[in-house]
């Protein structure tokens, strides 16, 4: 019993003492991998500060979060005083929700729901619509990519991490990249036309040091895995509209789920990017919501349309624009080829 005692008291220990303070462009992927080496077990940190946290989408700087052991360190620890020492604190991925809405009430499936951007609110960081990446119809011109690490060898490279990279012309320390990974070309789901090259946009890096031949950068945002061999290019900075308010669409607008990105992987955890088939011209704006939605019939008669998911526009590009997923059914679930219409505007 006093080595049982002793073993909590060290625990609380650790968990009182391990805490991060947020700093500026900080994501709980990046926080978890800097501490656990490990990204995708950003959840332990989102669910061991749930006071502090509303929504994973949203953390601040200067907030101070508490740190628990990794998975790994909790292993065969002592369980907290109300249970049984036979039975140890069980910590899964699995209570956390698949998907991420700023809805109270997630049962509820009307276009009102959604309204969840007030007036006078930035919508969308200028993270979140970087890390949405590009839909682009030409070829991103070659600038560099990495071609290692510090220290050498290193496979899975994720923030405040160094790496090394081909480029030391024009450039100069303090230069902030992207860092990216051409993705597969994207198809109309209906008629074959092409919409435009995904480009995977990984992070960011800031350069410390220029040499002859290459530079030094420290990764400053890592929103997937990094590898040796992706690419960077100078950053350019996103463009993240303020003072948005949601109405109810005033003109019919539908059209197609063209991908859903890293639905199986469930990378850049905690968001989910949809591809829809409105580009430039057909006159979408950042904020716009679409539902999609499924076609009913029921003993051969046409029911009403069964909405099975919500996507806000967080960039546009000439043939297509990426979403964020707001809300969506468990069963079924989004995929491509999926109808969608405009139900509410940004004005």
């Amino acid at each position: 019993m006093k080595r049982l005692a002793l073993l909590l008291v060290f625990v609380s220990i650790f968990a009182q003492e391990t805490t991060h303070t947020v700093k500026p462009g900080d994501t709980l992927w990046d926080i978890a991998g800097f501490y656990y080496q490990n990204p995708f077990l950003w959840p332990y940190i989102w669910r061991a500060n749930l006071t502090k946290i509303e929504d994973p989408h949203w953390i601040y700087p200067d907030q101070v979060f508490v740190i628990p052991p990794s998975p790994e360190e909790s292993l065969g620890t002592a369980p907290a005083p109300e249970t049984t020492a036979e039975v140890p604190p069980e910590i899964t991925p699995e209570v956390v929700p698949e998907t991420y809405t700023y809805v109270p009430q997630p049962s509820k499936k009307t276009a009102e729901v959604i309204s969840m951007v007030k007036s006078e609110e930035r919508i969308f960081s200028e993270d979140l619509i970087h890390r949405a990446g590009f839909i682009l119809t030409e070829e991103l011109p070659f600038w560099g990519k990495i071609t290692g690490t510090e220290p050498s060898g290193e496979v899975n490279i994720s923030a405040y991490k160094t790496v090394y990279i081909d480029r030391a012309m024009d450039v100069k320390k303090g230069d902030i990249l992207t860092i990216y990974r051409p993705g597969k070309n994207i198809n109309h789901p209906k008629t074959g036309s092409f919409l435009g090259k995904e480009i995977i946009v990984l992070g960011r890096a800031e350069i410390e040091e220029v040499g002859k031949e290459g530079s030094r950068c420290r990764v400053i945002d890592s929103y997937d895995i990094i590898r040796k061999g992706d690419f960077v290019t100078p950053y350019q900075p996103q463009i993240a509209p303020e003072n948005v308010t949601l109405v109810p669409a005033t003109r019919e607008l539908e059209g197609y789920v063209v991908e859903v990105k890293n639905y199986q992987t469930h990378t850049t955890p905690p968001h989910i990017f949809v591809y829809l088939d409105f580009g430039e011209e057909s006159g979408v704006a950042v904020g716009d919501i679409f539902d999609v939605y499924q076609e009913r019939v029921v003993g051969g008669k046409k029911m009403p349309d069964y909405t099975i998911a919500k996507v806000q526009v967080v960039s546009i590009f000439a043939k297509a624009c990426i979403g964020l997923l707001r809300w969506e059914e468990k069963v079924p679930m989004i995929k491509r080829g999926e109808k969608c219409r405009l139900v509410m505007e940004a004005r």
